[in-house]
């Protein structure tokens, strides 16, 4: 009777000590997997972040080299203008002097003719002296006749000559002015323009300095999440060759898998890329889809541990089985579990039952295999597996 209680003792302690075990492994294992789907997502959201900003900023520096370009043209507009004004302000320079000789010739010729009318008087002339010293003007004496056909006719048409000529000057300096105005202002607001766009470049330079500066702060995040899902992949990985050490497992070595939802074969969605009934594009399809009814056992491709059993917002109740060899197997929007995390199945075994869980629009089994891990970039076309 004693051996047999120290036997059932040490039954009780043995069964204890395996759930212990099992537990402890199980804990582990969803451990190390909750941290790699944490790393995941948060890598995830760095590269969204950082492929935004990259975005944003290629944006801005296709404006920028806009803006370059408008900051060109209008500099070489501003250097055409300084070469307009330099020339408008010769030309004013040479008018005024010109109006100057002008104004001397006239002048000098209206004393010539003075003395020669003086002359005039000298040889008893006497009336054109009176008149022409008692005119208040030289206008006076030419609007008078008598003294106009007095006068040689080479000193009027040479007076005439110099008093229209003064008055073109004038005239053109006026008009030069005007133009000098107006190519003053041009300047002033073309340097105003060219002074707002240098603004605007500046401002869009230092935006695009922050956004890199962004773009390396996401960058040095996604390497630290790429060490944090390495480090967990690691953890998984020991884990997995822990439960290798199982008596029962028997590493995927090649040949057929089994086909996942035995009552059904009718694929409603193949891998690759897709166009559902709802019109729009998906991304590329990282499975098959098997239309079958809520509450359809779906089972284990091949023998395995089941590292994720589990809600996900996007696959909704769904499984996956390391079946050793960097084989998985996932099975997505489950109504119901059936399996943990940490557990060994048999091929055959049931995982779950088909459901409309997650991203789903309406009961079917989402079917996939990865080759080196679960993620979308491991994923291959599941029906290889079933030839």
């Amino acid at each position: 009777m004693r051996h047999r209680s120290i036997w059932k003792a040490a039954t009780a302690f043995a069964i204890v000590l395996l759930l212990t075990i099992t537990q402890t492994y199980a804990t582990a294992l969803e451990d190390a997997e909750k941290d790699k789907e944490a790393a995941e997502e948060n890598k995830n959201n760095a590269e969204q972040i950082r492929d935004s900003l990259a975005n944003s900023k290629s944006e801005l520096e296709t404006y920028v080299a806009q803006l370059d370009l408008q900051l060109a043209q209008v500099q070489e507009e501003i250097e055409e203008l300084h070469t307009q004004k330099d020339d408008l302000e010769t030309e004013i320079e040479i008018k005024q002097q010109e109006l100057v000789q002008a104004k001397a010739d006239e002048k000098q010729q209206y004393a010539d003719m003075c003395a020669r009318i003086r002359f005039m008087y000298e040889n008893n002339a006497t009336s054109y002296a009176d008149a022409i010293f008692t005119s208040e003007s030289m206008n006076d004496i030419l609007n008078q006749p008598e003294y106009v056909s007095a006068m040689a006719s080479y000193d009027y048409d040479m007076l005439d000559q110099l008093v229209t000529t003064r008055e073109k000057i004038a005239n053109d300096e006026i008009l030069l002015q005007v133009d000098l105005e107006a190519v003053e202002k041009l300047t002033v607001d073309a340097e105003t323009k060219e002074s707002q766009i240098s603004t605007l470049i500046d401002e869009k330079s230092k935006i695009i300095s922050e956004y890199e500066d962004q773009i390396a702060r996401q960058e040095k995040l996604i390497e630290q999440y790429d060490a944090e899902l390495e480090a967990a992949a690691a953890r998984i990985a020991q884990l997995e060759a822990e439960a290798a050490q199982n008596s029962e497992f028997v590493p995927y070595s090649g040949g057929a898998l089994l086909w996942p939802c035995p009552s059904s074969t009718r694929i409603t969605s193949y891998f690759g890329y897709r166009t559902p009934d709802g019109g729009y594009v998906n991304a590329n399809h990282k499975g098959v889809d098997i239309g079958a009814p809520t509450g359809t056992p779906a089972i284990a491709a091949a023998s395995g541990v089941v590292v994720i059993a589990r809600y996900s917002n996007s696959a909704g109740n769904w499984v996956v089985i390391s079946h050793g060899n960097g084989l998985y197997t996932m099975y997505m929007h489950a109504s119901q579990l059936c399996v943990t995390e940490g557990q060994y199945v048999n091929a055959g075994d049931t995982v779950l039952l088909v459901g409309s869980t997650g991203w789903s629009t309406g009961p079917h089994l989402h079917f996939g295999v990865g080759i080196g891990g679960y993620l979308s970039a491991n994923a291959v076309d599941p029906l290889t597996y079933f030839q």
